[in-house]
């Protein structure tokens, strides 16, 4: 049953396995089977509200001890490192509140959370 095209070995009882029935044995015909619907519609139906609140659920992180961590700044930093950096979170505060005080005034932002108004203040900062 190998036919050798251009020198490699093909088994044609491979390619169409359906024409090549085994002698002796007959084709059965098919058993009667219950007919299952496809598309039955299931019965464990779970509300869209549910799932909703799971995946709102399941994106927040909640750590129950937060706790605050003191670090001795000298070991990693010398004092003169340490007053530049501390100026430059001052600074950095000092322009997050003007924002503040920029977003408060504007009618827009009246309804916007605190959280919300604090990001944008400080991507306001450059």
């Amino acid at each position: 049953m190998t036919e050798n095209i251009r020198g490699i070995g093909i088994n044609t009882g491979a390619v169409n396995p359906y024409g090549n029935q085994a002698k002796g044995s007959e084709a059965k015909p098919e058993e009667a089977k219950p007919e299952v619907a496809q598309n039955a519609p299931q019965n464990n139906a779970v509300k869209p509200e549910d799932v909703l609140t799971y995946m709102a659920n399941s994106a927040v992180i909640v750590n129950p001890k937060a706790t605050t961590r003191t670090y001795d700044v000298a070991k990693y930093v010398t004092p003169e490192q340490a007053a530049r950096i501390a100026g430059f979170v001052t600074s950095f505060e000092d322009q997050v509140a003007q924002g503040l005080i920029a977003i408060n005034e504007m009618e827009e932002f009246n309804g916007l959370s605190e959280p919300a108004k604090y990001e944008i203040a400080a991507s306001m900062v450059k």
